[in-house]
């Protein structure tokens, strides 16, 4: 609950600076990519679809909240025949906000940038009835291909991180590639 209300905090003070340097600016997005696991035998490399809004600040500091699904592949370990027969990879659900740090958020050209988020991970294999929901942070770079000050080619690399209970944590990275529509003017 104290990260929920950090968040909150870290997104009001942000709306406060926003509207001491201009007009905000607005966008939507849509990325679809594969996701990688880091470390975890019971989980084989998926795919994930995201849609965010964007709340640009500046041309350099952006909010986007987000929400992601990814399907991991069935697992496959030689090393222990019969042990994962038949077992699916997870379901992740995620919900986050990412601050989003370069770029130049709407303008053309190629503008690199890069991110750090916080966000809920909701992780479900329905074989086990695993349901299970814990607060994970994730960080990474993108580069943004502005077409015009609408349009743009959004390709990012993030890293997301979610500690367990039991002292560990499930680590994933996922490359995807996407378009994000702005909003307003500029």
């Amino acid at each position: 609950m104290k990260k929920f209300v950090m968040a909150v905090c870290i997104l009001l003070i942000a709306g406060s600076v926003s509207a001491q340097s201009g007009s905000p600016q607005f966008g939507l997005g849509l990325n679809v990519g594969m996701v990688y696991p880091i470390v975890q035998d019971d989980q084989d490399n998926g795919s994930v679809i995201g849609f965010k809004v964007m709340y640009g600040f500046s041309n350099f500091i952006a909010l986007e909240p987000n929400m992601s699904f990814v399907k991991y592949g069935d697992p496959s370990i030689s090393d222990y025949p019969g042990l994962f027969d038949g077992l699916e990879g997870s379901k992740i659900t995620s919900y986050g906000v990412d601050a989003v740090l370069g770029g130049s958020f709407g303008a053309g050209g190629i503008n690199p940038y890069g991110i750090f988020g916080v966000g809920f991970y909701n992780s479900k294999r329905d074989q086990t009835d695993q349901d299970v929901t814990d607060f994970g942070w994730a960080g990474g770079f993108g580069i943004e291909i502005g077409f015009n000050s609408q349009f743009a080619l959004d390709v990012r690399g993030k890293v997301n991180v979610v500690p367990s209970d039991g002292g560990g944590s499930k680590k994933s990275a996922a490359a995807s590639a996407g378009l994000n529509f702005y909003l307003g003017s500029k």
